[in-house]
């Protein structure tokens, strides 16, 4: 088999259906979609066994206790078939070419993975991403715009019950190979709503982020890569930690904000304390710059401010 595309599925009833059928009519041949029901209450088991019982060649259900999107991916994982791996969220949508571009690129270039551009759709503008403008372990955001070789991927799986899962599972496979393809249209669907990981008032699961960049350092160690990719590990931390983590965290109303923005500046001061003389640091925008020295001392509110003016420019 060619390629199979895993979805992990939890409380997205109204957005599955339009997920499963961009993937249902998929114009790429010899594909499977498997469908884990990760425990999920709603009545996202019945489309599932819509398009099971309409495609029975192409989609499988799973149906497992909930353990979260990773363990729902990994329980996926020890089915999948294809000579290639993707995955896509039950709440976003793929163009219907999308992955036969993907596989024949694949084939071309004899990539390891493919990667494509993709587009975030907020409920009034969309912002589009083009990955083959950022360095190659910076473009893990998401393994969702991605193809995988089975084989590559081996014993990886990504950790169960943390958030940032996909960033710890991608950049470890990124590591892995230079055999890295990129298709330049804007194939996959990102729907950025209320209630997702990113859009949440949870301060303290922010901090399963500091896990996440501990297990890529010590598989950095155990893998002999230090050498290779210290550089990247410090443009990572200072992006995801200091950076986008802090600024999310001010944004809530958590009462132990303050605590969990502290822990996260102290992590990457630990490795990094003179962050704002490295060449990593300096590759930024000058803006994000800006904000990366202001939350390093513990500004953030003042962050916070600047990035709300910001905001408010750009809108209009």
């Amino acid at each position: 088999m060619k390629l199979s595309v895993i979805v992990p599925v939890y409380n997205v009833e109204p957005y599955l259906r339009k997920c499963l059928e961009s993937l249902a009519n998929q114009t790429l041949e010899d594909m499977e979609v498997i469908v884990v029901n990760d425990g999920s209450p709603d009545g996202s088991q019945k489309i599932i066994d819509e398009f099971t019982a309409d495609y029975p060649k192409r989609v499988i259900g799973l149906i497992k206790e909930n353990g979260g999107q990773a363990s729902a991916r990994n329980l996926a994982l020890q089915y999948a078939k294809g000579q290639y791996i993707g995955f896509v969220d039950g709440d976003d949508w793929v163009d219907t070419e999308m992955f036969e571009t993907m596989y024949n690129k694949a084939l071309s270039e004899q990539a390891d993975i493919v990667i494509c551009n993709t587009m975030d759709h907020y409920d009034d503008h969309i912002v589009y991403h083009r990955q083959s403008d950022v360095g190659k372990l910076r473009k893990c955001g998401s393994v969702c715009n991605k193809i995988f070789r089975k084989d590559m991927i081996g014993s990886v799986r990504f950790p169960e019950g943390l958030w940032y899962e996909d960033l710890c599972f991608g950049v470890k496979l990124l590591m892995q190979t230079e055999k890295i393809a990129y298709c330049e249209e804007h194939f996959y669907h990102a729907l950025n709503r209320q209630g997702s990981t990113m859009n949440n008032n949870n301060s303290k699961k922010n901090l399963d982020m500091l896990t996440v960049m501990t297990d890529i350092v010590d598989y950095m160690h155990e893998h002999n890569l230090d050498d290779k990719y210290g550089y990247d590990l410090e443009y990572m931390m200072i992006e995801h930690i200091l950076i986008t983590s802090i600024n999310r965290v001010s944004e809530q109303k958590n009462p132990d904000k303050e605590k969990i923005i502290r822990e996260l500046r102290n992590y990457v001061l630990k490795y990094y304390p003179n962050f704002q003389s490295d060449k990593a640091f300096k590759e930024f925008k000058k803006n994000q710059r800006i904000i990366a020295v202001l939350n390093g001392y513990g500004l953030h509110n003042l962050s916070k401010i600047l990035l709300f003016i910001k905001k408010k420019i750009s809108r209009g």
